[in-house]
């Protein structure tokens, strides 16, 4: 299968560069030992926030919809929503939206939460149970206790602590929760959030389409959230069937 452009990323306050390497990176300029989930795969990045993180719903479905209608000439089978909200209600739009790539055969993957100042968590971008949400796996223990939305336990978890990636060259050190110790080297740099964890699922479940092209995304999304509960309800690439 040709995985050119399989996977579409709508970049976020968590650095795209970061997050696309994660998932596809070839590892080059670390003679793939940082290589990503699925490095045969392409990207389209769509940006819909500023230099400073800061953008609107409306940017995200106009986003979307922009893939909904270019997904056949550039072949994106899984889109990747390394992004937050502080909206505490259910967008319903922004829900329409996702799930309407969802039911046109796209894979669309979501970073469920982050803890926001050990009280609760932001929402999941979509709010919707439809699609693949992705929690971080050392993060797991807060939200039976401190979920206060009514989505609930994401459906998966990944690793999301202290990734290393691809240190983006126009990388803003001034921002919220930025520190140049995290650097690795020149090239690369140490990231934590479920924006880190999701990427690893959207690299595998591209890895999956690869091998199974027919899939439709709720098999997809089966497949991949039994390979996790095999595994304590953590996925890893290791988990994927052969």
């Amino acid at each position: 299968m040709d995985m050119r452009h399989i996977l579409s990323h709508i970049s976020s306050f968590a650095p795209a560069t970061h997050v696309t390497g994660i998932a596809c990176g070839n590892g080059v300029l670390s003679g793939g030992r940082y290589r990503g989930v699925a490095p045969g795969a392409h990207i389209i990045s769509l940006k819909i926030l500023d230099a400073l993180g800061q953008g609107t719903s409306l940017r995200a479905i106009r986003a979307m919809r922009w893939i909904l209608d270019n997904a056949p000439q550039y072949n994106i089978k899984v889109v990747n929503l390394s992004i937050g909200t502080n909206d505490r209600r259910v967008h319903r739009p922004l829900q329409e939206a996702v799930e309407s790539l969802w039911h046109k055969g796209i894979v669309v993957v979501a970073a469920a939460a982050n803890p926001d100042g050990g009280t609760h968590f932001l929402p999941p971008p979509s709010l919707s149970p439809a699609i693949l949400s992705v929690g971080t796996w050392e993060d797991r223990a807060w939200f039976p206790a401190k979920q206060t939305t009514s989505v609930g336990q994401p459906d998966l978890w990944a690793h999301g602590e202290n990734i290393i990636s691809v240190l983006s060259p126009d990388y803003n050190f001034s921002l919220q929760n930025r520190s140049k110790s995290s650097i690795v080297d020149h090239s690369y740099i140490a990231m934590s959030g479920a924006s880190m964890a999701t990427p690893m699922v959207s690299g595998m479940a591209a890895c999956l389409l690869e091998r199974f092209p027919s899939l439709t995304p709720s098999q997809v999304k089966q497949h991949l959230c039994a390979a996790a509960e095999k595994n304590g309800g953590l996925l890893e690439p290791s988990c994927l069937p052969e």
